[in-house]
């Protein structure tokens, strides 16, 4: 009976160590008292339910190794306030770590160190070597006990932040892992493999290099998991920043009846590197600016940023495109440290005279709609990029529109996209499709066009930023 009492207890330390590190672990509900009454209760509990089942037989774990996890889980959830599936996880995790340690350190030692000792002359459950087993399970469950509050309980509580305390995906896992570490226990009693036996230590590296594989494999992908979903979320943030960023209230200008614009944009990724902007640059001129930075994403939506900035910032009344372009080319060399390039075209339509200027840094040629036409591409010359050389001077152009006159704007994410073929879209089927629906409103037309892009592309993914705007020239400010 004590040996019984000696090996119940023995094993009732599994989880007690797995309730310690579940407590250290996940946020308390109640204050210390309580919890150390509950837990004292449970305690109690635990190694009643152990002590009867080891009276019963003694090679039988499923108590000792189920039984017992299954509590350590129910306390857990009754004592702190955790989300269900980070306690379940957390519980579950801390009862994997217990019975794997229990096998991979303890048992081997006692294995190895006790016939040595002389503590073993008959059966490994005799007062002796069941003391021995003991006093190792108490050192080796205090020293993991620190590495794990110095090393890894930091690691958990990030995952557990980065996953919002959604867990539930990875509790299949660890339930299979406690399972299968019972079954594979079960197995090895019924073919007699126990301490002493020539299999056993064989036995107890092989369990225990399976299960260190596996419990890391099962932390790795949480870990991978959690980070994941953190940089989905921040790049979400990144997106609502970005798209909050570029004019996206239409119409924009509900009290100007002298002109219409409307543009849009869709991302290749997250977050892009493509902007458009609108805005009065003073009463009687409005500014358009299109613009593709090299590169996609992050990298790419923060160059954008700057660029956006100052392109707006030095487009003040009178003041001269190229000379606008030249000075933000020169700021954008200066702190350009990746290398990246912004292609840009820039126009402020005088909304008295018609008259439009314009400045092109490198980027794609607009098309003009004049009056009950056709759109048709506006040959100009383009410039080179901005912040790709240094000491560039950039001139401005001119044209005049006339009341009724539109003008369509877009970066090469249209013209370049593809097919599954590889097959481009091309200038000629965009230039098929302006003069299709010419005569629609520029909210309109954007979507017709967005949507033949579509179908031309089908199930191909999306390379690269596409970004469209267009202006209509409804009429002189004062007629």
């Amino acid at each position: 009976m004590a040996s019984i009492a000696l090996w119940s207890f023995a094993v009732f330390l599994a989880s007690v160590f797995a309730g310690l590190l579940t407590g250290i672990t996940l946020t308390p509900k109640y204050k210390g008292t309580i919890r150390a009454a509950a837990w004292t209760v449970g305690a109690a509990l635990g190694y009643g339910l152990a002590f009867a089942s080891y009276c019963a037989n003694l090679y039988n774990d499923a108590v000792g190794i189920l039984g017992l996890s299954v509590l350590v889980c129910i306390f857990s959830q009754l004592l702190y306030k955790d989300s269900w599936s980070t306690k379940l996880a957390i519980a579950l995790m801390a009862c994997l770590i217990a019975n794997v340690s229990t096998f991979m350190l303890c048992g081997t030692t006692d294995n190895l160190l006790a016939p040595r000792l002389g503590l073993i002359e008959q059966s490994p459950y005799e007062t002796a070597n069941l003391m021995f087993f003991i006093g190792i399970k108490l050192v080796v469950y205090a020293g993991l006990s620190v590495l794990y509050m110095r090393c890894l309980r930091r690691t958990l509580h990030r995952t557990i932040e980065a996953m919002d305390g959604k867990m539930t995906v990875f509790i299949p896992a660890l339930v299979i892992s406690v399972i299968g570490f019972y079954i594979i226990n079960l197995v090895s009693n019924s073919v007699g493999i126990y301490p002493g036996s020539f299999w056993f230590f064989p036995l107890y590296l092989t369990i225990c290099a399976i299960f260190v594989v596996e419990f890391w494999m099962i932390f790795y992908s949480i870990n991978q998991s959690a980070r994941t979903m953190k940089t989905t979320a921040e790049l979400n943030v990144a997106t609502n920043i970005q798209k909050s960023m570029l004019p996206c209230i239409f119409p924009a200008f509900p009290e100007r009846e002298e002109f219409d614009v409307f543009a849009t944009m869709d991302p290749a990724k997250e977050v892009g590197g493509d902007f458009y902007d609108f805005f009065m640059v003073d009463d009687s001129h409005l500014a358009v600016v299109v613009a593709d930075v090299s590169g996609k994403g992050v990298p790419a939506a923060l160059f954008m940023v700057i660029g956006k900035t100052l392109i707006k910032d030095h487009t003040q009344p009178g003041s001269d495109l190229g000379e606008v372009f030249t000075k933000v080319n020169k700021l954008l060399c200066e702190s350009n440290s990746e290398g990246l390039f912004i292609t840009a075209f820039e126009g402020v339509l005088d909304l008295v005279t018609g008259e439009f200027c314009y400045v092109n840094a490198g980027h794609e040629i607009p098309f003009i709609c004049r009056k009950g036409g056709r759109f048709e591409p506006y040959r100009i010359k383009a410039g080179f990029v901005l912040a790709g050389m240094e000491g560039i001077r950039y001139r401005c152009g001119s044209m005049q529109l006339e009341p009724g006159d539109r003008l369509f704007q877009y970066t090469d994410g249209i013209t370049e996209a593809t097919d599954k073929a590889n097959a481009l879209y091309g200038m000629e089927r965009l230039q098929a499709v302006l003069g299709r629906y010419s005569s629609l409103a520029p909210a309109e037309l954007l979507v017709k066009i967005k949507e033949d892009i579509d179908l031309f592309v089908g199930d191909a993914p999306q390379f690269d930023d596409i970004t469209m705007l267009c202006m209509e020239y409804r009429g002189r400010m004062g007629d």
